[in-house]
């Protein structure tokens, strides 16, 4: 009989780490377990003497800020009346702290690629599982309620977009993570079992999602990192052609979608009525965000150096939107949608600066090591941070923790010969 290997704590490492590649996007409520089990893992490894040479926290690392941001909201207690509300906003945000943790307290070698493979393959079934989910809501709807009235290509085409289609996130999250994926895949070192076709075949499932997801921040985000790609990689023909054609017939497939699909065209209207400045009374997320920023900036305004407090945001935004007759905000409880201006509201102009320290620090070395990887990463996060207060939130917050950690310091163990991926996965 073969001998059975010890279960080590690499194994459990290792595990969790690609369990909570695979659950961000796919099962987002396993996420906090998984972490548990990871950290569990980590410290079984320093008691048995099994770290592995993975990078130290130090201030060029996304982790080192994220720590000190929610350190600084712990400070901010100490000027917090909603201390329920203060409760919950550390508990979301406790991985910040939590990954930042691990990188000090090092962890075995894990499978960095495999856990990358595992993750664009866990958004690829997401898309596809909202596919299914669509067209399966789009046919009971048919066979419902055609006896009793007339069904619209309007009515039919909802489960097909934006929160109808997105089933284990919101839409801009979605397309986030589906944005990352797709980066991942551009990569050499990533997915190398799948063939030249098959690698279209997935980045065209992915491309799918995000125009479905009909997040106008995800088409932008999309847009600025191919455009990037371009310019980073233009001595790449390989790559530079494979963008190209991709970017191409994604433009291509949107303005059909929205020449042909009312609820496409009604979110590209939207936006532009805002922009000429003819949407402040129409009741949409894009005229919504404009007033929440200002109530955000004018909360800012009124309290620079400490802000309101950890607990407050909410109460204090909500107070702002009635002050100024904003009413749709209002009734939705929006948050500031803009995660610079949230963290401003919550701890004045320090909080501020820290977001844009953990995203500006850690890029000017990897710009200048070339690390795409991390580069992207980072700039995907600050793009959509500008839109949506993503730290707010389990599916932002683990987001940035985890692949923070992933990408900088989670030690590399090498594949079966073959197989084996580079340190930093991008193209």
């Amino acid at each position: 009989m073969p001998e059975r290997r010890p279960f080590r704590p690499a194994t459990v490492v290792d595990a969790a780490t690609t369990g909570i590649a695979v659950a961000l996007p796919l099962l987002p409520a396993l996420v906090p377990a998984l972490i548990a089990v990871l950290l569990g893992g980590a410290l079984w490894a320093r008691f048995a003497g099994e770290r592995g040479p993975g990078r130290r926290l130090d201030w060029r690392s996304p982790l080192f800020w994220a720590a000190l941001l929610y350190l600084l909201h712990v400070l901010g207690l100490l000027w917090t009346t909603n201390m329920d509300f203060a409760g919950l906003d550390l508990g979301i945000k406790a991985s910040l702290l939590l990954f930042a943790f691990l990188a000090l307290l090092g962890s075995p070698p894990v499978h960095v690629g495999r856990a990358i493979d595992a993750y664009v393959g866990a958004n690829v079934l997401a898309v596809l599982l909202c596919l299914a989910r669509a067209m399966f809501r789009a046919v009971r709807y048919l066979v419902v309620t055609l006896p009793d009235g007339e069904v619209t290509g309007f009515s039919l085409s909802v489960p097909f977009f934006s929160s109808g289609f997105a089933a284990f996130h919101h839409p801009s999250y979605m397309a986030m993570y589906l944005t990352l994926a797709l980066f991942l895949l551009a990569g050499r070192t990533t997915c190398r079992r799948l063939r030249s076709r098959q690698r279209v075949v997935v980045a065209a499932v992915l491309l799918m999602g995000i125009l479905l997801c009909a997040s106008k921040a995800g088409w932008a985000v999309l847009l600025i990192a191919a455009i990037a790609v371009l310019l980073l990689h233009r001595r790449d023909a390989r790559l530079r052609r494979t963008v190209t054609w991709g970017l191409g017939a994604t433009l291509l497939a949107g303005a059909t979608l929205i020449a042909t699909n009312g609820l496409m065209r009604e979110r590209v209207v939207q936006v532009l009525d805002v922009l000429r400045g003819e949407g402040g009374g129409t009741a949409n997320s894009t005229s919504d965000r404009r007033m929440v920023w200002d109530a955000a900036a004018r909360l800012i305004a009124a309290r620079p150096w400490a802000g309101v407090g950890t607990g407050d945001v909410k109460d204090e935004l909500l107070r702002a939107y009635a002050d100024l007759g904003y009413v749709d905000p209002l009734e939705k409880r929006l948050n500031a949608h803009d995660q610079y201006l949230n963290t401003g509201v919550a701890l004045g102009i320090p909080g501020l600066m820290l977001v844009v320290l953990l995203v500006l620090v850690p890029l000017v070395p990897g710009l200048r090591n070339g690390d795409t990887t991390l580069t992207a990463f980072l700039a995907l996060n600050a793009l959509n941070w500008t839109v949506e207060s993503m730290l707010e939130v389990q599916a932002g917050v683990v987001f940035l923790a985890f692949f923070s950690w992933l990408f900088v310091h989670a030690p590399h163990r090498p594949l079966p010969a073959g197989t084996q991926h580079t340190t930093h996965p991008g193209p």
